[in-house]
């Protein structure tokens, strides 16, 4: 029934349209989801545009920086009123580049968590050899950056698709990050968040088996985190969202929501969260560059 869906909607309209996230209304007492689109865009710029895994948002500018997990960033003029998603207007695309001003190679290019800061870009990468590295708004290459001695060895991940995923800079701790899977020397059924000077704090994980994909900041100086848990071979998803609360030893972690397929939610593998404005926030799936996944963009609003 779900790929069926998918297909459905896949096919109505080229660009975007609306997407009905849950079968029956639902209401949330800290969450209200305000708007879902589907995008369906096949190319930008002459780059194929799939597997979106991470968000940044200018707020000045009003751009909504979209990377794939191919070293391409999309760049959008995204319009949002009345709490809807208004338009998404495709504005360009550019290639991340090394430090030699080269393209990756493609065991070099997962490019995963992206935050933005000014008029900097900080993108966080999986594989071999997991970085994060400085850039500007049009993919140019200005610095990688100094990592916690324990975040730079690909061995100590649980596989290398299971390292920097996240990534968020905050005013106080500066950048940071955590593995999708916890560190192999981590305590069992805790996730670690990490600056450049090491382990900030840790939490339990409600669900041991689901991966922290995305952490964006809250008014309060606070953490709103994404997790995602897959369920093989249905491609069926539990979406969680939760607060942690930061502070050095082990951070508290509060609930705001956690939608399952299962219960007649209509989700995909959700990878990339971003700020739009005080309270209002964007999501993103990655579809994998595979037919039956699609790309959605969700709009909701914490109370």
């Amino acid at each position: 029934m779900k790929i069926f869906f998918y297909m459905i909607v896949a096919i109505n309209l080229f660009g975007f349209s609306d997407w009905k996230l849950f079968d029956e209304k639902k209401e949330f007492k800290k969450i209200e989801f305000l708007d879902a689109k589907v995008l369906n865009i096949s190319s930008i710029g002459g780059e194929n545009f799939f597997g979106i895994s991470g968000l940044a948002y200018d707020k000045k500018r009003k751009t909504l920086f979209m990377l794939n997990d191919r070293s391409r960033l999309f760049k959008f003029k995204v319009e949002i009123k009345d709490k809807k998603i208004v338009s998404l207007k495709p504005l360009e695309v550019c290639r991340l580049k090394n430090h030699n001003g080269k393209n990756f190679f493609l065991y070099q290019s997962d490019s995963e968590g992206i935050t933005l800061l000014h008029d900097k870009l900080f993108i966080s990468f999986e594989g071999s050899y997991p970085k994060i590295r400085e850039y500007d708004k049009d993919c140019k290459y200005r610095r990688t950056m100094y990592m916690a001695s324990d975040l730079k060895n690909a061995k100590n991940y649980q596989g290398k698709n299971r390292a920097l995923e996240s990534l968020v800079y905050h005013t106080k701790y500066k950048l940071l990050t955590s593995p999708e899977r916890p560190l192999k020397k981590m305590e069992d059924g805790y996730m670690g968040i990490y600056n450049y000077k090491g382990l900030v704090c840790k939490y339990k994980m409600s669900d041991p088996k689901s991966s922290v994909v995305e952490y964006e900041t809250l008014g309060d100086g606070n953490l709103l985190a994404l997790f995602r848990r897959v369920y093989f071979p249905s491609l069926n998803f539990d979406i969680s969202l939760k607060k942690i609360y930061l502070q050095k030893g082990r951070c508290r972690v509060e609930e705001i929501a956690t939608l399952k397929d299962s219960e007649g939610a209509n989700l995909d593998n959700f990878e990339g969260l971003t700020k739009i404005d005080k309270n209002l926030y964007l999501m993103i799936s990655d579809d994998n560059d595979n037919f039956f996944e699609e790309t959605l963009l969700v709009l909701f609003e914490l109370r």
